[in-house]
């Protein structure tokens, strides 16, 4: 499949949108990284250890899908592997956890927080981010996302211990969490001190799906805060991902102050848009299995399509994006068709208005 050629580099277009200028199309972004590596002929467990094969895949992806995103992300499980959680590797497929760091919520004590240049295999992808902030620096963003505190804790831990923890012990659960707050946040900081990578967050463990709106309050609300307050204190905001169901929590979500809220897709952005689209900047939600793995282009279009007509025009701003991580297995012809579809449909994007390109279809 042949890519639409775009005006505009990321960099001119984020800058423009947010300023509401008329873009050449609807900003849009893929997180593939890891998982579009077996699509180059490169193993995932040879990618996470090698900082020229981050560049190559990354490259890549510049290359074949223009992309408005860019960099490594350190994913669920960087820090939690970074703190001494031992991990197994796939070829074919993500990192998993294999053995927790920690047996104790009250291991935490006298511990140490993460050392990017020693721990883990940050320093391994602080290496790729030096090489692509010179490669594109000057056309696009470097950004990272990281797991938030609870889903560190929960990988550093286990998470069914984490559970029962709350429930058995919770002043030593709440120790473990706000101690991985603090190392996220040290992290964040010295990527941004040192290499002006952007920083955002993904709680899975915060869904509705894993844990009650009460357990939330007690054990996550708190400390994803402490992270987005101190994130936003030096980069001016800070966005989150939580995937499966969201809404009962949406309210306590967006007074943390996050600049940008992504949801699953089977949530809604046109009632999220209603709530709180004059608040946040809103991301979303393409299908990840259903379209993005396994539909046609003509599905991949008819779902842009609807997305952008359910919510492009948020107030705040519209990022398109898939629900979730983009799955292992994608091809390049369905990212290109997210890509094709956005500059089709999101062509002439306006902060705040529908796009040109959705002309004939309101």
């Amino acid at each position: 499949m042949e890519l639409i050629k775009t005006e505009m580099t990321p960099k001119e277009r984020a800058a423009a949108y947010a300023r509401g200028e008329r873009v050449d199309r609807i900003p849009c972004t893929l997180t593939a990284g890891e998982t579009s590596s077996p699509l180059f002929g490169i193993d995932i467990s040879d990618y996470y250890f090698s900082s020229e094969l981050m560049v190559e895949v990354e490259s890549r992806l510049v290359e074949e899908t223009d992309a408005d995103n860019l960099g490594m992300g350190l994913g669920l499980r960087t820090i939690a592997e970074a703190l001494g959680t031992k991990m197994s590797y796939s070829k074919h497929d993500v990192a998993k956890v294999d053995v927790p760091v920690f047996k104790s919520p009250h291991d935490v004590d006298g511990r140490e927080l993460v050392d990017i240049h020693k721990d883990g295999r940050i320093p391994i992808m602080l290496e790729a981010f030096k090489v692509l902030k010179e490669k594109y620096g000057d056309e696009r963003k470097i950004g990272t996302g990281s797991a938030g505190p609870l889903t560190i804790a929960g990988n550093s831990i286990g998470t069914t211990k984490l559970l029962k923890a709350m429930i058995k012990d919770p002043e030593g659960a709440k120790k473990l969490i706000n101690f991985c707050a603090d190392v996220a946040i040290k992290v964040a900081k010295d990527l941004w001190d040192e290499y002006g990578i952007s920083f955002s967050f993904a709680e899975p463990l915060a869904s509705k799906n894993l844990l009650s709106k009460e357990m939330f309050d007690e054990f996550c609300l708190p400390y994803l805060q402490k992270c987005i307050t101190a994130v936003s204190s030096w980069q001016g905001g800070c966005s989150l991902h939580i995937c499966g169901e969201t809404k009962d929590r949406w309210d306590d979500v967006v007074n943390m102050g996050i600049s940008g809220f992504w949801i699953d897709n089977c949530e809604s952005l046109g009632e999220l848009k209603g709530l709180y689209g004059d608040r946040i900047s809103i991301t979303g939600n393409i299908p990840p299995v259903d379209v993005v793995l396994y539909g046609t282009p003509e599905d991949i279009n008819e779902s842009v399509k609807n997305i952008l007509l359910e919510a492009s025009d948020n107030p705040r701003g519209f990022c398109l994006c898939p629900g979730c991580t983009t799955p292992v297995g994608t091809s390049l012809d369905n990212m290109k068709a997210i890509m094709n579809a956005a500059a089709t449909y999101g062509r002439g994007a306006v902060k705040g208005q529908l796009p040109e390109g959705l002309k004939g279809y309101c």
